[in-house]
């Protein structure tokens, strides 16, 4: 009678150690958590306050001074054929000076180093001889001590710009004002940068 009762018993236990060895234990997949990066501040560069036409600036030894603005519907090229601008546009003209102040040769600045400001539209400067007038992209590579020189920058600029609305930019050290192409309004480059506004 006592081996009965201890069947019931031993199968019991024996059930026990069958479903415990045969459970598959749940695996944990281990889930990949994103954490989005802390903001950090931009720092926002502003212009530098604008000079009037004619006052010159100092870069290094180098005097640089926007003296003269002019806009045309067209004008007369070293060839004596006529340039228009294209649809919607009009040229302005901006007279350089450069002069280097120094005791050392300088290198004159190139076209590039120079941009006008329309709204947030960074305008670079285009090809364009003019008749009567030196064209900059004819200067001298170098300027040597007490040396002075001077050429005229074309930009092509909307037709509905007004110079009040334009402001004309030395960049020393960069080819263009901001950190990505034709974005001057934000953020401003940490080069160097010299304006003029291109209305007295």
């Amino acid at each position: 009678m006592k081996k009965l009762s201890c069947i019931p018993l031993i199968y019991l236990i024996g059930l026990l150690i069958l479903t415990a060895c045969t459970t598959t234990s749940a695996s944990v997949t281990p889930v990949a958590v994103t954490l989005f990066p802390q903001p950090t501040a931009t720092e926002v560069r502003i212009l530098p306050t604008s000079s009037s036409p004619g006052d010159p600036i100092t870069w290094r030894n180098l005097q640089v001074n926007m003296d003269q603005i002019e806009t045309t519907e067209e004008y007369i090229t070293e060839f004596g054929s006529t340039r228009n601008p294209p649809a919607g546009m009009k040229f302005m003209w901006v007279h350089i000076q450069l002069t280097n102040a120094g005791q050392v040769e300088i290198d004159t600045p190139q076209l590039e180093n120079f941009s006008v400001l329309y709204a947030a539209t960074e305008l670079k400067p285009t090809y364009g001889h003019r008749q009567g007038y030196k064209d900059y992209s004819t200067l001298d590579p170098v300027l040597f001590p007490d040396q002075a020189t001077d050429g005229w920058i074309r930009f092509d600029i909307p037709a509905a710009a007004e110079l009040k609305d334009l402001l004309c930019v030395f960049l020393p050290e960069s080819s263009q004002i901001g950190t990505t192409f034709s974005s001057p309004n934000y953020p401003y480059s940490d080069k160097p940068t010299y304006v003029w506004k291109c209305a007295p």
